[in-house]
């Protein structure tokens, strides 16, 4: 009689299987999570990248169409403030429309702005836009409607240019001259001490400064432009101004 050969596979050999089968899927899946991981930081740094710009850009547009004459110069003047607690703040007569809204359409043409941080209702802060009309006399302003420019704004500080001599000066007083520049440095980023925040710095030329200067008979100081990014922990804050 002929035995007959069974054909199958044992329990070792099915165990072995499963084993190899789980390795493979766990490759491929760490493979995909790190691929997912990738995509999602590059995606976050595209979109930080590009609100950064988007800010950089709004206060580079709104500085170099700073509108400024001689004859009423205490209305056209750069108004500059500075608070230990929430960093500074400028205000300046801008004849750009750009981020103006539909409600405000009245200021079209020529607006003062007014830059500087601020907190929402949940008491997180912002870096915040108001408008208000630019001839308006300073004990007639009414009280400021704030605007969100970016939420992912931790800090701000300005600087100035001094014309006369190209030294960047921490305020500004002058009340019948404009900086040759305005020096901008903002940290992006929630600063929760966990991440450092990144500190953009920018310096934007102010065009119509050699004209105010030269209406004063004198030479504009040429100096050279910053512009610097850094991820370094910074405090933006900056010591209370002497006489404040």
């Amino acid at each position: 009689m002929t035995q007959q050969r069974q054909c199958g596979f044992t329990l070792l050999e099915i165990m072995l299987a499963v084993i190899l089968l789980c390795l493979v899927i766990s490759v491929v899946t760490a493979t995909w999570q790190a691929g997912l991981d990738g995509w999602r930081r590059a995606a976050g740094v595209s979109d930080s990248f590009q609100r950064e710009r988007i800010v950089m850009g709004t206060l580079e547009t709104l500085t170099k169409s700073i509108v400024y004459t001689r004859s009423q110069d205490m209305l056209y003047d750069i108004n500059f403030e500075h608070d230990s607690q929430t960093g500074d703040s400028i205000s300046f007569v801008t004849g750009s429309d750009l981020l103006l809204p539909q409600t405000e359409n009245s200021l079209a043409g020529l607006r003062r702005v007014t830059i500087a941080m601020q907190r929402d209702t949940r008491n997180r802060p912002y870096l915040g836009m108001a408008n208000s009309a630019a001839l308006a006399p300073a004990d007639n302003v009414p009280k400021l409607v704030w605007h969100t420019l970016s939420a992912d704004v931790c800090g701000f500080a300005v600087r100035f240019r001094n014309p006369r001599d190209g030294s960047m000066v921490d305020k500004w007083r002058e009340s019948n001259l404009l900086p040759s520049a305005i020096e901008y440095t903002i940290g992006f980023g929630a600063n929760d001490g966990r991440t450092p925040p990144v500190v953009v710095t920018r310096t934007v030329e102010v065009p119509i400064a050699a004209y105010a200067l030269q209406q004063l008979g004198q030479t504009l100081v040429q100096s050279d432009t910053t512009n610097t990014v850094t991820t370094q922990p910074i405090s933006l804050a900056k010591p209370p101004l002497e006489n404040e």
